[in-house]
């Protein structure tokens, strides 16, 4: 058996903006949090029912800003090893989470984003859209998409890899799965 192995990270392209943003965002989050405990304990010492409207809008402007914070500066590893192919989420460098882990037999048709090949299955609502890139769907660079049938779903993930990886793909599952308009 062959062992093979690849793998690269994918950045968002405007990498200093969003680490800009994620910064202002930690900032208005600590905030939102002293402000918080500052109306907590005003609304327990005075009893004033005038500061339970403050604690709860400081309470859901604190989760709000956490939430949005956890969407920017995003990165994906891609890393293909014999025959398995692993898309994993990196936020904001630190913290990686599984997006999706399968085995490259299940995939049924390989190609670029932008083709007709591409647009009919996108349109055809049998598959699910997964985007694995922090640029989304309008990046600069070139995009490629892998359709496959995970536990009996099927999924269209959108990659923004080098053709190298998908030489990978290609060698392990066949040529039959590139798209008939790939150039």
């Amino acid at each position: 058996m062959r062992d093979d192995f690849y793998e690269c990270s994918v950045a968002p392209e405007r990498e200093g903006f969003q680490r800009t943003i994620y910064t202002i965002y930690s900032v208005v989050f600590v905030l939102t949090l002293i402000f918080f405990f500052i109306t907590f304990f005003a609304w327990t010492m005075l009893g004033d029912t005038g500061f339970i409207l403050l604690f709860a809008t400081s309470l859901i402007c604190a989760v709000v800003v956490f939430l949005l914070r956890r969407k920017l500066c995003l990165y994906f590893d891609y890393t293909y090893i014999s025959g398995e192919l692993r898309l994993i989420k990196v936020i904001n460098g630190k913290t990686r989470r599984k997006f999706l882990i399968f085995d490259c037999k299940q995939i049924s048709q390989i190609g670029k984003v932008g083709s007709d090949s591409f647009s009919k299955l996108k349109e055809s609502g049998q598959y699910k859209l997964k985007i694995a890139t922090p640029n989304g769907l309008y990046a600069n660079s070139q995009l490629y998409y892998v359709a496959a049938t995970i536990e009996n779903e099927q999924i269209l993930i959108i990659l923004e890899c080098e053709e190298k990886l998908l030489s990978y793909i290609v060698s392990t599952r066949g040529k039959s799965i590139i798209e008939k308009d790939y150039a």
